[in-house]
């Protein structure tokens, strides 16, 4: 894995290349010089021999000096070379790991960096959150989600958190004030961090900047991080974390700032980027500690990593690098998502194809679009899309203009260190980028998680979806804009386009709509015991579950038996957990309904398989609630809006760009 490089501004680059802090593409893996590479080892070892023995004896049939690092979780953790290498050198060292028989993985340690950037330039944009409501197209409607639920009674009391992998957060901000928790910082690097060490218990955002002096150091000076054309100059601190973090749950309805999307939600904030952006392992760390996975302290050569004690149901990462998903992004992703925890990621911001993590299997990518809903010019697109959020985007080019369209976050004005906590304005410091639409999707995932705390990652995301408002055919620009096309047929589209469902989600994010999908019940079935001929077994469907305050029905039937299969009798039928006699041979299929009080309903099949012939057998099921229709009984969103509001309860770095 390698660096993302700064996006550039193509239509307003004249007006913005001289005071905006810019962040690059991504570079090709082997292009950028690294002693860094993640190994992951084959059969699950000792976690002991991982940190240290097991390095020394590749490194030994290697004939290479190896430096054991830091253990990540997934049975990955981090090697150094003996020097940095790069190109087609770097790539022979990588063949070298992953042809030993102890290694199954072995990538770059890359870097990534915060997908957005704060610029300076007076580039004026507009507030009024109006994102948040439905006076422009694109605007999610999380007012109207408010009135079924605020994400529980207070954030004090609330049991939904969302995780934020970033920059970390102001803690002093006053309108995050009760809603972050302690969190971590996930730096390794001291050079990269800021703040004087590498992993440890002070979330806070020391400052990202990028001084003059820092250029002539070897970790900054051979990578694009700092600003200008040539990437030669200091930038300022972005406070990104601190804009993310706000976005999805700044204190609301407290008579001053900015509302949040999570409204009640809480933020765990975990610093894994700082200077120049940070490294995949770091993520990949953060990612397994924000879901409560155990990382052992003597793994990670340190003694004082707490346990998670607040586990995360959501997280956020609006960062990246332009790519393919590679294996360690997956087997992370894999493992936190079978954990229960849903990923949500931002697209990117070079009107490319979706880069990773955002396009690893299990992750909600979130593209951009402009008020209007058409896609932003800078947002990322392609099949990899989940759902489209707005960005921000200004509909002027003038100076002295104000941008109308711009994300009201939190942030600070330090140009270094922390100075006086503010907000983003219309004028000197706009938010917009997929950055700032990615926490959309994740408050409104944690304000359905609040409704109904079974649903799955699976199920948050079919759920999003089917909820999704379609896109709009036409654009309030003149002339009308091109349809967006799919970025294998043309790669570069970085301009105003008209979505369609190929290339930028299912459809616009819709914070009422999906509340209403979690009120419905979700059905999760699966068969307990071995399918053999005449086997008894159990039928488990506990982890299903209905909305908060509600009762729930279940009900077991057989769909079909087929193959020579006689058809079974399941014994308590009506119980969330029932038994069955497997056939003799054959195929049946059984279904589990649960339907809640209020008649919606959700359906989950699952098969048993005997074969006649060799008494082979299988038992499988299809994802958990992936299904948009949700069986009988399933009301319109506007219908179950006034019954929910009833009975609601008291990197690589990358960076966004304008349109």
């Amino acid at each position: 894995m390698c660096a993302v490089k700064p996006l550039r501004f193509r239509a307003l680059a004249a007006l913005l290349l001289a005071s905006v802090m810019s962040y690059g593409q991504a570079a090709d893996p082997s292009s950028e010089p690294t002693d860094r590479v993640i190994v992951k080892w084959r059969n699950a070892p000792n976690p002991t021999l991982i940190a240290g023995q097991m390095v020394q004896q590749l490194g030994g049939r290697l004939g290479r000096r190896l430096t054991p690092g830091r253990t990540i979780g997934g049975g990955m953790s981090v090697i150094t070379l003996d020097r940095k290498r790069s190109g087609a050198e770097l790539q022979a060292v990588l063949a070298s790991l992953r042809a030993d028989p102890d290694v199954e993985l072995a990538e770059v340690d890359g870097r990534v960096k915060a997908q957005a950037y704060a610029p300076n330039d007076p580039i004026f944009t507009g507030g009024g959150q109006w994102y948040l409501k439905g006076e422009q197209p694109a605007g999610i409607r999380a007012d109207a989600a408010w009135d079924v639920t605020k994400g529980g009674v207070s954030a004090a009391t609330s049991t939904v958190v969302v995780a934020v992998i970033d920059t970390g957060a102001r803690f002093d901000h006053p309108d995050l004030a009760g809603k972050l928790l302690p969190g971590y910082d996930f730096i390794s690097s001291p050079a990269i961090a800021g703040d004087g060490d590498s992993w440890d218990t002070d979330a806070s955002d020391a400052g990202d900047f990028v001084s003059a002096q820092d250029l002539l150091t070897d970790t900054f000076k051979n990578g694009d991080c700092g600003g200008g054309p040539n990437h030669d100059q200091p930038v300022n601190s972005s406070w990104h974390g601190t804009r993310v973090a706000s976005i999805v749950a700044a204190n609301t309805d407290n008579g001053v700032g900015m509302a949040g999307t999570g409204f009640n939600i809480r933020v765990l904030p975990l610093r894994a980027l700082g200077k120049c952006g940070g490294f995949d392992s770091d993520v990949m760390a953060a990612m397994y500690w924000a879901a409560g996975l155990t990382l052992p302290p003597a793994l990670l050569l340190r003694t004082d990593l707490p346990i998670n004690s607040t586990p995360a149901q959501v997280i956020n990462m609006s960062l990246g690098s332009s790519g393919a998903c590679n294996s360690m992004y997956a087997t992370a992703v894999s493992d936190v998502t079978a954990h229960g925890v849903l990923i949500v990621a931002s697209a990117g911001n070079e009107g490319k194809v979706v880069g990773s993590p955002a396009n690893c299997t299990g992750v909600m990518a979130v593209a951009g679009v402009r008020h209007a809903g058409t896609k932003v010019g800078y947002s990322d697109l392609g099949s990899r899309v989940s759902i489209a959020a707005p960005a921000g985007n200004c509909v002027n080019t003038l100076p002295g203009d104000p941008c109308l369209f711009q994300l009201d976050s939190a942030t600070n004005d330090g140009a270094t260190t922390p100075g006086n906590n503010i907000y983003t304005d219309q004028y000197l410091r706009p938010s917009y980028g997929t950055s700032f639409a990615s926490p959309q999707a994740a408050g409104v995932a944690g304000l359905m998680k609040a409704v109904n705390p079974a649903l799955t990652p699976a199920a948050l995301i079919a759920r999003i979806r089917s909820s999704a408002r379609a896109f709009p055919t036409v654009s309030d620009t003149n002339p009308q804009p091109p349809a967006c096309q799919s970025p294998t047929s043309a790669p570069l589209q970085d301009f105003e386009c008209v979505c369609n469902t190929q290339v930028c989600g299912a459809g616009l994010l819709f914070a009422a709509g999906a509340v209403n999908e979690a009120l419905r019940p979700i059905a999760l079935a699966q068969i307990v015991g071995t399918v053999t001929a005449n086997a008894a077994l159990t039928l488990d469907g506990s982890r299903s579950g209905v909305a908060v305050g509600r009762s729930a029905i279940y009900q077991w039937s057989v769909v079909s038996a087929a193959d020579g299969a006689s058809t079974p009798v399941i014994q308590n039928a009506t119980l969330a957990t029932a038994g069955v006699t497997a056939p003799a041979q054959g195929t049946v299929i059984l279904r589990l309904t649960v339907t809640d009080n209020l008649g919606a309903s959700d359906s989950a099949d699952v098969t048993m398989f005997v074969s006649a012939r060799s008494g082979n057998s299988d038992s499988t099921a299809p994802p958990p609630s992936t299904d948009t229709g949700g069986g009988g009984g399933v009301l319109g969103w506007p219908q179950l809006l006034l019954l929910g509001a009833a009975t609601a309860l008291s990197r690589r770095r990358v960076t966004t760009r304008q349109d």
